[in-house]
């Protein structure tokens, strides 16, 4: 069924958070960004927490209290471990929700740790202290995770910041507090806008691919899929079938003399006929059917985990609602059936030879039935 179809037709994007509302369309966006590795992330954050625990060389130099510097190693320390903690659950996780999450974690224990030692420095250089606030906003902006969450976190720390620098630089002046508070803003606000113009182009060019995607697999008409899809979902069924010896069965049928309907009343009335049709079927099937258009007038249904005797009731569920049912401007119409189950070890042109044959066989014994 063309479930693909219902997702896009449902898509919005939040303004505000910088995502899709729906939230299966924003996972399926994270795995497509990402394609589930996080190995680049995992560099970038190991890096950095090498990098960050090794400033404690120059602390020890500027650090003339050992209690201090011994905090200071502590948190520097701790920060270390939560970064090798987290390499290694990175390699691990492969869901974005979960792996955003972690990274939101990570920013806020960074900004935690670096305000920290900020605050029991004895003589920081608020200058200094100041291009590093700018630096971990930058790179919060570079690495992966939440719009929304970024911009909170990068805010906060430019808040606790001036709010530590004004506690402990009671003697500095209120320009230079002021022009160092409009620099923090300013660079918070371009990461913010560059980045949220980055993620609502990176959605946009993922609902293009998508859509492309769909247009490759799925009839126009009729809103399934179309055979090359079919052939992709079989072979996948198959292959399961055989490997766990489950049930598989396959329902062909089509439409009896759709030419005579098209000469009649015309081809815009057959072509009625075929998307309404294929209505009528989509609401008999389940989600994990596949269905889709074989031919101008045939159709396909496979049915995992589906036996020969209840594809022939499914079948033949679908034969009479299809035969008393009034299509407009034709009226009833009715269509014939063959159905094959999957032998194990057969191929799949096999299988659908035997499907197609139960078909023939159909037509010749009188149409409007079963086999």
């Amino acid at each position: 069924m063309s479930l693909e179809t219902r997702q896009l037709s449902s898509r919005k994007f939040s303004p505000f958070f910088s995502e899709f509302k729906n939230r299966q369309q924003e996972e399926a966006f994270l795995a497509y960004e990402t394609g589930g590795n996080y190995q680049s992330s995992r560099l970038v954050f190991l890096f950095l927490g090498i990098l960050f625990f090794l400033f404690i060389i120059p602390d020890y130099f500027l650090t003339q209290n050992k209690t201090i510097f011994c905090l200071i190693l502590a948190i520097r320390g701790s920060f270390l471990l939560l970064v090798v903690l987290l390499f290694f659950m990175l390699g691990k996780e492969r869901n974005p929700r979960t792996v955003g999450r972690w990274l939101f974690y990570y920013k806020i224990i960074v900004s935690a740790a670096f305000l920290t030692i900020f605050y029991y420095y004895e003589t920081p250089s608020f200058h200094i202290q100041s291009y590093g606030v700018i630096a971990l906003i930058i790179v919060f902006f570079a690495v992966a995770g939440r719009w929304i969450d970024t911009v909170c976190v990068s805010a906060l720390l430019g808040i606790g910041f001036m709010l530590i620098a004004a506690y402990r630089f009671t003697a500095l002046p209120l320009k230079e507090m002021a022009a160092v508070a409009v620099y923090i803003i300013l660079i918070l606000l371009l990461n913010a806008v560059f980045s949220y113009q980055i993620n609502c182009y990176k959605r946009m060019q993922f609902i293009y691919n998508q859509e492309l995607k769909l247009a490759s697999e799925i009839d126009t008409l009729t809103g399934i899929y179309l055979k090359s899809k079919f052939y992709t979902e079989m072979r996948k069924w198959m292959e399961l079938a055989s490997r766990h010896d489950h049930p598989l069965s396959l329902v062909l049928f089509d439409v009896d003399s759709l030419k005579t309907i098209n000469d009649v009343y015309g081809h815009l009335a057959g072509e009625q006929v075929l998307s309404t049709l294929a209505r009528i079927v989509r609401n008999e099937i389940r989600q994990s059917d596949v269905f889709a258009r074989w031919g101008g007038d045939e159709f396909a249904i496979l049915l995992p985990h589906t036996g020969q005797v209840q594809a022939a009731e499914l079948a033949e569920r679908i034969r009479d609602l299809v035969a008393s049912h009034r299509f407009a401007s034709v009226g009833q119409i009715s269509c014939s059936f063959g159905v094959a189950e999957y032998k194990k070890g057969e191929d799949i042109d096999s299988f659908l030879a035997r499907a197609d044959r139960k078909l023939y066989q159909a037509k010749s014994a009188g149409k409007n039935r079963v086999m």
